[in-house]
């Protein structure tokens, strides 16, 4: 079959892929599945390295696809097909962009995902023992796999790890990210997928304690999705957007809130990432970008004033109204009211003598994930309580 027609089945296959996942339901799922399953045969077909890159990205997305449906098993062999695929068209972009995909399904099922490597290097025949990101991936080495308890796998870690060391590397093989070379998307990712994959390790490594790194490593997403994408790197489904700035930015804010000297720039990051998703459709990002900051009034140096806070909330509450969901008017633990005054100076007097051992405001207002809105206050007294950090009302 001519190699023009088989290159055009192929973009074909995978736009259809592309537009069915992108709708986000069951049945565009299996259709995008099937449809990047078909464009894998067909890369097959074409052969030789052009072959190998196409069926690298499209057995990438058929595990996106997988991974979605909850086929973790068949997803970590599509992972591992990807892989594969990477590694014998030396494409650098594509090798990051399938570590990356196994990265993530060895996140949510890591013994699936050994066992696809396992079968993965028997079909390559590699011998010695192979690694990602310092951790001995030998058949050996499987043994001492352990899940930690944040529910990040050491397995998951080391393909983020190693995704982040072949950007390093590819950057400084090129020159710099200011050299012709870097131009070249075979050998050096995309700023938009060096983003992620920096993004994604540092969001694993703030959960697992290495608070510091993981920062760091945010922080760099942050600037590389600031200097703008040079090109759409495959796999990075909206992430080459105002929407991939902001998310990054509200985990950065939310990180920096946690420390104790992070409130100006965990401040910062929030209502940056306010601004940038004020005029999309990012509904979810919008309620946890403004629960953050709305919960950031009450703090000792009171980032955000209770009026401030107050207005923050009525936005909050607008979008959980949108969703069909009511919001909370009163705190179900001391079931008074949750209106706070307009912020006038009496009250802001009144509120810092009104502190708890923490030093937050009691009386200030309190949005937990779930959505549910209680005084921090009582919230403090309920969770020494019940010894338990679980919402009083759904037990979230």
């Amino acid at each position: 079959m001519d190699v023009a027609k088989l290159t055009k089945s192929f973009d074909d296959l995978l736009n259809e892929a592309t537009e069915a996942l992108i709708a986000n339901t069951r049945i565009g799922y299996l259709a995008a599945a099937e449809n990047a399953k078909e464009a894998a045969s067909v890369a097959d077909l074409i052969g030789g390295v052009e072959g190998a890159d196409r069926r690298s990205e499209a057995d990438n997305l058929q595990s996106d696809c997988l991974l979605r449906l909850g086929n973790v098993a068949t997803a970590a062999r599509a992972a591992c097909s990807s892989l594969r695929a990477a590694r014998a068209a030396g494409n650098r972009t594509l090798l990051v962009t399938s570590l990356a995909r196994c990265g993530s399904v060895a996140n949510q099922a890591p013994d699936e995902m050994a066992e696809a490597e396992r079968e993965s290097r028997e079909r390559e025949r590699l011998g010695g023992s192979p690694s990602y990101g310092g951790l001995d991936l030998s058949q050996e080495g499987w043994v001492s796999l352990p899940t930690n308890p944040a529910a990040f796998s050491r397995l998951g870690l080391a393909y983020e790890e190693a995704a982040v060391s072949i950007c390093d590397a590819a950057l400084t093989a090129a020159g710099g990210r200011d050299s012709p070379a870097a131009d070249d998307e075979r050998h050096v990712p995309s700023l938009a997928l060096e983003a992620q994959v920096r993004g994604r390790l540092g969001i694993i490594l703030h959960a697992l304690g290495e608070r510091q790194r993981g920062v760091e490593l945010l922080r760099q997403a942050v600037g590389l999705l600031r200097l703008g994408p040079r090109k759409t790197a495959p796999g990075s489904h909206g992430l080459v957007s105002r929407y991939g700035l902001a998310s990054y930015l509200c985990e950065l804010g939310v990180m920096r809130k946690s420390g104790s000297d992070g409130t100006t720039e965990a401040e910062a990051c929030l209502r940056e990432a306010l601004a940038l998703c004020a005029d999309t459709n990012a509904v979810l990002l919008k309620q946890n970008v403004l629960r953050h900051l709305a919960n950031m009034s009450g703090q000792p140096d009171q980032p955000v004033r209770p009026a401030e806070a107050a207005a923050l909330r009525l936005r909050l509450n607008a979008l959980y109204a949108q969703a069909g969901r009511n919001h909370d008017t009163s705190c179900t633990i001391c079931l008074e009211t949750l209106e706070q005054s307009d912020g006038g100076a009496e009250k802001d007097a009144a509120d810092d003598g009104d502190r708890g051992a923490d030093g937050f405001t009691n009386s200030a207002v309190f949005v937990l994930r779930c959505g549910h809105q209680f005084h921090r206050g009582c919230l403090s007294t309920w969770f020494r309580t019940v010894a338990s950090e679980v919402c009083p009302l759904c037990k979230e």
